[in-house]
């Protein structure tokens, strides 16, 4: 059971690329806004990011709402509390499998950019599923399994065993994720994993126009717990 590990120089080139602002980006013209579009819909009191990053997606969430962003990164977790700590923000260390929140605790938990570096989707939904409330809500925004072949010409050089590709990301402008990679999920497994976990999918929607062909580059999930 494998997860991506970011270790101090990957979670650094991370930082920089989320830091650098890209205004014609998926990530500021589509991905953002959503998050935020569907943090007010819901209007959850308290919300699990899972995969957090350096916290970028907590700049979405209003004074109401307590944020706990969790993340394996030590480097990452660091470099949020520096960002973007407050009465309502924390972060902690944690992991898709096991995320360190009480059974039945959260009303909402968003999951973005993560499920495409996991190779056991079935245990993250499971987690997913134990720490959400009755009727909790959930977003998954992960890879799109039509745009595999678009996304390894992104790789300055990659290999492919067992289904996982492990290669140098090209940001261009010289930026490089290095050793990053990308799991090869069907869109029936990924599927498959969430609703084996007592959860319910409302709708999949495909994101990325900005970047890509009509395809989307993304996955979006939204759903439920039961």
């Amino acid at each position: 059971m494998r997860q991506i590990l970011y270790n101090k120089t990957l979670a650094k080139e991370w930082i920089d690329w989320v830091e650098s602002p890209n205004m014609q980006g998926t990530r500021e013209q589509e991905i953002f806004p959503f998050i935020k579009n569907w943090l007010k819909k819901i209007k959850p009191k308290v919300l699990g990011d899972i995969g957090c990053g350096q916290g970028s997606c907590s700049q979405a969430v209003g004074n109401k709402t307590i944020y706990i962003g969790i993340d394996p990164s030590p480097t990452l977790i660091e470099r949020a509390k520096n960002l973007y700590s407050s009465r309502n923000k924390k972060f902690i260390e944690g992991n898709s499998y096991k995320i360190p929140l009480k059974k039945d605790s959260i009303d909402a938990l968003m999951s973005i950019w993560v499920w495409s570096h996991l190779d056991n989707l079935e245990l993250a939904a499971l987690e997913m599923s134990r720490v959400l409330k009755s009727r909790g809500r959930f977003l998954i925004i992960t890879a799109n399994p039509e745009t595999y072949d678009e996304r390894k010409t992104f790789y300055k050089h990659y290999t492919i065993k067992n289904n996982l590709l492990t290669g140098t990301f090209d940001l261009g402008n010289g930026k490089t994720l290095t050793n990053t990679t990308l799991y090869l999920h069907s869109k029936e497994r990924i599927k498959k994993a969430i609703k084996q976990a007592d959860l319910d999918i409302d709708y999949i929607k495909r994101m990325g126009q900005a970047e890509s062909s009509h395809k989307g580059l993304y996955l979006v999930i939204e759903g439920s717990k039961k």
